[in-house]
């Protein structure tokens, strides 16, 4: 039996389907009615929990053989902070597994993640996976480049600002920051191979096979949704502002203030990091971006 956290997720929906279709028996963590609905129409079980409470994780896992971690949060609100949920929500499903006896603990942590407290989602996402490192478990951490596919987040704000503006598309700052984005389902293989054995206690830092700045993923959107723009680059510093306004203002603006500040810091690993530590040539970003047309 694995149990997966954050199945209702952008890395569970895509997960979730290829564990059931390779015969593993699954059972899903959830807070809410309408994702276990979810998660059982795709062949899985639901049982009722959060990471935050302790308590109800004791259930969840008993006779849970492995467990695959995806909750997290990367923007914050309504209670759920980097500390709360990144931080201490796994710690207590860690603390859970071992007293399960768990025996393999797959974690996805993130590129870039490090001891930078400035960078308050990233250092949050480096003590999560400190956590699972010391935690004495068969671990994996995962530590994915910013995702595509259906339901990033990422990429989809940048559909999204693409189809506000009809005329413009902004760039915070230079555009230069770089990325490595890489395919869900390309991490989702990465996953798989790990719960049949593979890089028992191993981070794996991994991303796609191309170096793009933020400008060439914009690129990239536009061109996959064929619209066309007059890019403008608008000055960090005058952008920090408004930004600070849009959060207190919009529940969930086009950007927040710890996002702007991650430009700061490109975000890339070994171009060859997939095919090297899984034996195979993950999915380049323009390949991977059909669903858009479909939007």
């Amino acid at each position: 039996m694995i149990l997966v956290t954050g199945s209702s997720g952008f890395v569970g929906s895509h997960l979730l389907p290829r564990l059931v279709g390779a015969g593993y028996k699954v059972r899903c963590l959830v807070r809410l009615p309408a994702e276990a609905v979810a998660v059982e129409a795709m062949g899985a079980t639901a049982v009722t929990g959060d990471v935050t409470d302790p308590a109800s994780l004791r259930g969840a896992l008993s006779g849970v053989e492995s467990v695959v971690h995806l909750v997290a949060v990367l923007r914050e609100g309504r209670g759920a902070t980097f500390s709360r949920v990144n931080v201490e929500g796994t710690g207590n499903v860690v603390a859970a597994a071992r007293e399960a006896s768990v025996k393999r603990f797959i974690h996805i942590g993130a590129m870039g993640a490090g001891d930078r407290p400035r960078y308050v989602y990233f250092h949050s996402k480096w003590q999560g996976e400190e956590i699972v490192r010391t935690s004495g478990l068969d671990f994996t951490v995962f530590k994915p480049g910013a995702m595509f596919g259906k339901g990033a987040g990422f990429i989809d704000k940048l559909a999204n600002s693409v189809s506000m503006f009809p005329l413009l598309a902004p760039i915070a700052g230079s555009g230069r920051t770089r990325f490595q984005p890489l395919w869900v389902e390309d991490l989702a293989t990465c996953i798989l191979a790990a719960l049949k054995g593979d890089k028992i206690g191993q981070t794996c830092e991994i991303g796609g096979p191309q170096h793009l700045t933020y400008e060439q993923i914009l690129d990239a959107v536009m061109a996959a949704l064929g619209k066309k723009r007059l890019k403008i680059h608008v000055s960090v510093l005058l952008m920090r502002p408004a930004v600070g306004l849009m959060e207190r203002i919009l529940g969930d603006p086009p950007v927040t203030s710890v996002e702007l500040k991650a430009l700061e810091m490109d975000n890339i690993g070994a171009l060859d990091s997939v095919e090297s530590q899984f034996g195979f040539k993950p999915l380049e970003l323009a390949k991977g971006l059909d669903y858009l047309k479909k939007a």
